[in-house]
């Protein structure tokens, strides 16, 4: 019996809500159908945007499972019945959305690797700023926490990825007209979130993540670069392991993340570290001893790290913050590599 083929996915990456990612898949859907392709909705998050509702009509639409969660009836992707179904072609829309407690999976990419492993094509659709690798960037840039968001490995796996841009002006007149957010949300929406600078900050994110996610799986990189993040367990040190993270995907590299652990002293977070490292593709260790600077030291020539990747803290109160003596004890003690020390700022 042959082996079952892995299905494709494409994937259409928005610079921003409302760029007109699910619109763009929708629309893609329809010519596949034309051309005799067996397409079906899997699911598809309309917003009641009119141009949007326009383009579901005329497609197969797989009904959505309904499931009570704390008193309120929700729907979900049948992820089961989508299977059952067996199409050539699955349209998944909002590919880091959190699913309702009682399907299959946690999460909806979950659900699109299942339909892959099936040897259902899906398309899908996510926004920049729910990458994983991410989110530290677009928190930073716009002042709002991200809630959902989506490995960057999925990003890696993707066959396609089809970025999908729009001017911060045009979206910002796309806003006014109503034709993303109801009358009432849109003046506050375009004061904190759509502020032209934020937009323009997230396209180039967008960007980059394009290119880097691209290289990597056409293996166009040259010799690969391994990176190490040496973090303290406090507050910045989700920051520096994207930021390692980021770097390893640029470099081709492998990302490894340790913290120092000294006397037998617990280190705060550590499960939440090594939860981020595990979600970001970095292993994660945590090292003995009793001086922070050695043990970074030997770990990144044991790894043979070609980067290293430290925090140098403005306030210095807690053993398990790496002093700007450590930074500079590290820097002299690995010469073979380049140190990326960033800087933290102070709460």
């Amino acid at each position: 019996m042959p082996e079952l083929r892995r299905g494709r996915l494409k994937i259409f990456l928005g610079a921003t809500p409302g760029a007109g990612k699910t619109f763009a898949m929708l629309r893609e859907a329809h010519q596949l159908r034309d051309r005799g392709h067996d397409v079906v909705v899997g699911y598809v998050e309309t917003y009641n945007r009119p141009r949007t509702v326009e383009l579901i009509a005329g497609l197969e639409v797989i009904p959505r499972v309904r499931v009570t969660y704390r008193g309120t009836v929700l729907e979900e992707m049948d992820l089961d019945a989508v299977l059952r179904r067996r199409p050539e072609l699955a349209l998944v829309d909002e590919l880091a959305h959190t699913n309702v407690p009682g399907v299959r999976h946690e999460k909806r990419w979950q659900d699109v690797e299942d339909l892959r492993a099936a040897g259902i094509d899906v398309i899908t659709t996510v926004n920049v700023q729910h990458v994983e690798s991410v989110k530290d960037l677009v928190e930073h840039v716009t002042g709002i926490v991200v809630r959902e968001t989506v490995p960057d490995k999925e990003l890696d796996g993707a066959d396609e990825i089809q970025f999908i841009d729009i001017t911060p002006e045009a979206l910002r007149k796309r806003m006014r007209h109503g034709n993303i957010y109801a009358r009432d949300k849109v003046e506050t929406a375009l004061a904190n979130f759509f502020r032209p600078q934020n937009l323009s900050a997230l396209r180039q994110i967008g960007l980059r993540l394009v290119a880097d996610s691209m290289a990597r799986s056409r293996q166009v990189l040259a010799s690969p670069e391994d990176v190490l993040v040496a973090v303290s367990g406090d507050s910045s040190s989700e920051d520096l392991i994207r930021r390692g993270a980021r770097l390893a995907r640029r470099l081709g590299g492998t990302c490894i993340v340790v913290t120092v652990r000294m006397d037998g002293a617990d280190v705060a977070g550590i499960d939440g570290l090594r939860e981020l490292s595990t979600e970001l593709g970095a292993s994660f260790a945590v090292l003995g001893g009793t001086n922070v600077a050695s043990a970074v030291i030997q770990a990144a020539r044991d790894a043979m790290a070609e980067h290293v990747v430290v925090g140098e803290t403005v306030r210095s109160s807690r053993w398990s913050r790496l002093r700007p003596s450590s930074v500079d004890r590290i820097i002299d003690g690995l010469p073979d590599s380049d140190v990326h020390v960033i800087a933290r700022l102070v709460q």
